[in-house]
């Protein structure tokens, strides 16, 4: 099975676990918690995808982690992931899952890639024509990449929307490379 099925099987089953006690937010919070923790602590991560590490050690380490920190849906889930082997799927799971409370919240996320970094008025402005144009509550994710000149490139699901120059001076050297020169006329 590939993982983005897997993660979309075990997301959509722990979503409507949490969405049934109505504890979503509470969910993601705890979950993104975990998945931070792992991307920012290689030692831990690796303990907890070595597949020759037993589960119980597994789940122990993340009692003694976590506990405190997480929901007792979280903790089942976490450990339901372990006793099965897939512990390797949590953070592909964890974007499954923001992509079901998002919509669920009738919010979508746009990236936003620029060359220079927007100002809030224009990160205002952005929000308010994208909200109109999708129909939902638009939560910016920005970045800034020099490469694309100026302009913007806004992704949306798996829309792309690219208003940069260097995809307009891409476009323009196309079409000059397309047309045929026949003759050049000179004059005295």
């Amino acid at each position: 099975m590939l993982v983005s099925q897997l993660a979309a099987r075990y997301a959509q089953a722990i979503f409507e676990l949490v969405a049934e006690k109505q504890v979503i937010n509470e969910a993601e919070k705890e979950l993104l918690l975990v998945t931070n923790v792992l991307a920012e602590n290689a030692d831990l991560a690796a303990l907890l995808y070595h597949p020759q590490v037993p589960a119980e050690v597994k789940k122990d380490t993340i009692r003694k982690l976590f506990d405190s920190e997480i929901s007792e849906y979280v903790r089942n889930f976490l450990f339901l992931l372990l006793d099965r082997r897939r512990e390797m799927a949590l953070t592909a799971i964890m974007k499954e899952f923001r992509l079901l409370a998002n919509r669920a919240r009738n919010m979508i996320e746009a990236e936003v890639t620029t060359a220079a970094p927007l100002t809030s008025e224009l990160e205002n402005k952005l929000i308010a024509k994208l909200s109109v144009v999708t129909g939902k509550t638009v939560v910016l994710k920005t970045q800034v990449d020099k490469t694309i000149l100026g302009g913007i490139v806004v992704k949306i699901g798996d829309k792309l929307i690219d208003g940069s120059v260097e995809r307009q001076l891409k476009d323009l050297r196309s079409a000059l490379l397309k047309t045929e020169v026949t003759k050049i006329g000179v004059t005295n």
